[in-house]
């Protein structure tokens, strides 16, 4: 039995203003829930339990998110929590194409589990940029790759890290991101990121990567 929880956390909701491409063509909220859904199906077929802090289209709030991850956690006390959010960047908030883009992976402000987790996310992550967009680093140094800033839905009690994969309003990423590809790609990313993850959690797993 895997020892890893994963708590799914959908992008921001289908009514929440301005998570989109400046040309209307790029939804964040139905990417991130069509990779989602996805890594979800690859996930359960790899024993992870997968529950989801908001599985509708619309947004509930973030606390609500936090609230239900926190219950999740409670629910089970014998797997370790690790809430995943997965996004796209903005650079701005007019609806305007800008210069910045690329992928970065986030963490609250404080040291512990997460951090360690989120640079095997970045590792994960490394080989799907290469020749197509940035993959973005706070720093070079060890443990220090990711950036960090208290986001209301990393702030539970239970491990979390947040993807912010491509800018919605950079014209490259938006084309990277309505590639079929690219989002396969990144499906396996976080995939295989959760199994180096669980790899840590517990020594034993034996990841899909490795068979």
């Amino acid at each position: 039995m895997q020892k890893l929880l994963i708590i799914r956390d959908n992008a921001h909701g289908v009514d929440v203003p301005g998570k989109r491409s400046p040309d209307g063509s790029h939804l964040e909220w139905k990417w991130s829930r069509e990779r989602w859904a996805q890594i979800e199906i690859i996930l359960k077929a790899l024993g992870f339990t997968v529950v989801d802090t908001n599985p509708t289209d619309k947004e509930i709030g973030m606390w609500n998110r936090v609230a239900k991850a926190n219950k999740f956690a409670r629910q089970h006390p014998n797997k370790v929590p690790l809430l995943i959010s997965l996004h796209n960047d903005a650079s701005g908030v007019t609806p305007e194409w800008r210069e910045a883009r690329g992928i970065s992976v986030w963490t609250n402000r404080k040291t512990d589990q997460s951090d360690i987790y989120a640079a095997e996310m970045i590792r994960a992550f490394d080989p799907i940029t290469k020749g197509r967009t940035r993959l973005r680093r706070y720093d070079v140094g060890p443990g220090n790759e990711d950036f960090e800033a208290d986001l209301t839905v990393l702030m539970g009690n239970y491990n979390a890290i947040l993807i912010e994969c491509g800018f919605q309003d950079n014209r490259k990423d938006v084309a990277l991101l309505q590639d079929r590809m690219f989002n396969k790609n990144v499906e396996d990313a976080v995939v295989t990121g959760i199994e180096r993850i669980a790899k840590i959690i517990d020594p034993k797993y034996r990841a899909s990567y490795e068979r």
